[in-house]
Order: C-alpha cells, then sequence, then structure tokens
C-alpha cells in the first residue's frame, strides 16, 4: 500500500514520478491549476498502488523510488526522435538546497532517459514555505498570489536569500556547462533582483516567468532590462509553492522539491507527455521540534 511508504525505513528519502499523466486524469476538469493537477497526480499513484487502477508502479527501495507506469513514459518519449522532441522543465524549490536541486535534476535525466533538456527555470521562493493551500480553495492563485502582480519578490527577501538564490542558480549552471540543459530561466523576480541574479550568473538567463496576475503591468523597468539582455518575459499561473508538506499525501514528510516536465514534439507543437516529479523527506524528531 503506497500510505505504508510512511513506516517503510528505506523510504526516509523519497522520489515520486507521477509518470505521463495526458489522457488519464479526470478530463471533466480542463481547467485544473497545476498544484491541482499534482495532487490528483500523486492521487493516481495512490490508487495505482492499492489496485484501484489498473496502472503498472514500481516501489524501488534501494532507491526509495515510487514510479507510475515508467516504462510508459520512456515508450512515449522515444516515439520522435530527440531532436524532434522539445522537454521544458519549471523546478518548483521548497527549501534552500544545493543538494536537492542536484537531486531534481539528475532524478529528471534518468528518469525521463535522456541526456539534456532544453530549459530549466527556476522557482524559488523563500519566503513562501509554509503558505498553506487547501485543495478546495476556489480560486488559489488569486487568493494567494495578489502580491505577485506587484513584481517584488527582491522587497520580500533580504540579502541572504539572494545570496540562496544564486547558489541554487550555480548549481543549475553546472548542469547546463555539461550541456545537460541547453537554457535556463527563472520565475517571479522583479527587476532589481533579476539583475543581481545575472550579475554574478556564468549562464545567463534566456526566460522570465511573471504571473499571469501581473501580465497586464509588466514594470517598464523589467521590460527594458529583458529586452536588453535578450530574455523572453513569459507569463504562468502557478502557485509560488507547488506543494507544501501540509498538502502532501503521506504524514511525517517534508516536501524538498518539485517539477513538471512538458514534452513537445518540434514540428506540430503537439504535447506528447506530461508529467510531475517530487523528492520528499521524512520529517526527523528534531525537525518537529523547531516548528
Amino acid at each position: 500500500m503506497f500510505t505504508e511508504i510512511a513506516t517503510n525505513p528505506k523510504y526516509e528519502k523519497l522520489l515520486i514520478s507521477t509518470g505521463n499523466i495526458l489522457n488519464v486524469l479526470d478530463n471533466a476538469i480542463p481547467l485544473r491549476k497545476s498544484h491541482e493537477e499534482l495532487l490528483d497526480s500523486l492521487k493516481l499513484c495512490s490508487e495505482c498502488a492499492s489496485g484501484r487502477v489498473d496502472d503498472q508502479i514500481e516501489f524501488r527501495e534501494s532507491d526509495g523510488q515510487v514510479l507510475r507506469a515508467n516504462a510508459e513514459l520512456k515508450q512515449k518519449i522515444t516515439e520522435n526522435a530527440r531532436n524532434e522532441i522539445s522537454i521544458g522543465v519549471k523546478l518548483f524549490m521548497n527549501k534552500n538546497s544545493k543538494e536537492c536541486v542536484k537531486d531534481a535534476a539528475n532524478a529528471l535525466m534518468s528518469i525521463l532517459n535522456v541526456d539534456y533538456v532544453d530549459n530549466v527555470v527556476l522557482a524559488y521562493h523563500p519566503n513562501q514555505y509554509h503558505t498553506k493551500i487547501s485543495p478546495g480553495t476556489p480560486d488559489v492563485t488569486a487568493a494567494t498570489l495578489q502580491h505577485q502582480s506587484e513584481l517584488k519578490w527582491s522587497q520580500s527577501a533580504n540579502d541572504s536569500d539572494i545570496n540562496d538564490l544564486k547558489e541554487l542558480w550555480f548549481c543549475l549552471e553546472d548542469f547546463a556547462l555539461q550541456k545537460q540543459i541547453n537554457q535556463l530561466g527563472i520565475a517571479d523576480l522583479d527587476t532589481e533582483a533579476l539583475q543581481l541574479l545575472c550579475q554574478s550568473a556564468r549562464v545567463q538567463p534566456v526566460i522570465a516567468q511573471i504571473n499571469l496576475a501581473a501580465c497586464c503591468i509588466v514594470p517598464p523597468t523589467l521590460k527594458e532590462f529583458c529586452t536588453q539582455r535578450d530574455i523572453q518575459l513569459l507569463t504562468h499561473s502557478d502557485p509560488e509553492v507547488l506543494l507544501t508538506d501540509e498538502n502532501f499525501i503521506l504524514p511525517n514528510y517534508t516536501v524538498d522539491w518539485s517539477l513538471r516536465y512538458q514534452v513537445h514534439v518540434r514540428c506540430r507543437g503537439v504535447l506528447t507527455a506530461k508529467g510531475y516529479l517530487l523528492g520528499a523527506r521524512k520529517c526527523l524528531a528534531s525537525d518537529k521540534v523547531k516548528e
């Protein structure tokens, strides 16, 4: 059973792969938000483990991994030659950890069975780790991200947070320099924070995402800076933290990171695969005392 993982000592550190979720989740909810989609995908993994859904699921105790429909995912990705598909990724960091960035990138390459991905966008919000997002909230994006429309990342962060962001970026740069990530992007930075990141970056961001709530009021300074640096401005509607500890399906775990990948066929722009990976670890007694 999926819930038995919580009492299995071999799953102190946990990696979950939802597999390809296209045409699997309930199509009656076409406008499902990203955090809802991840929660539904995790629920699907649980249902597979209980036998309520007839999908293959693997429990790899030696690696602390739970993989749904992994063979089908790899088959889907290899239907087209690697140069005929584009793999885009968004990495949501729940904590400042270079180790977790490396774990996420390595898990991505291994589970998708690819040598490189086309782009990775980093989302890091140091002040939002404990924001509770209830699956039943009617419009969680509007309710919790109103302040994002003002693009004040640097105003809610201190010098330490900026340095932490640079360290996480440094880890992703290593993968880019090794040709495992073709392009890097960043989410939700205001002009000041983006400038500070670019000043120290070995690999410059080529994508800057801003929340959809801010798309009509893009600050002129941000637009000008991105134009000068040849950075593509894109909008998104993701929450700052994709999945909090409170909303994780297993008790006594803390979510380290989560990521979403999307695979498109280049010539047709067709989305052929989409899924999530998530890294978590069991809470220690000392962690509970700190809380």
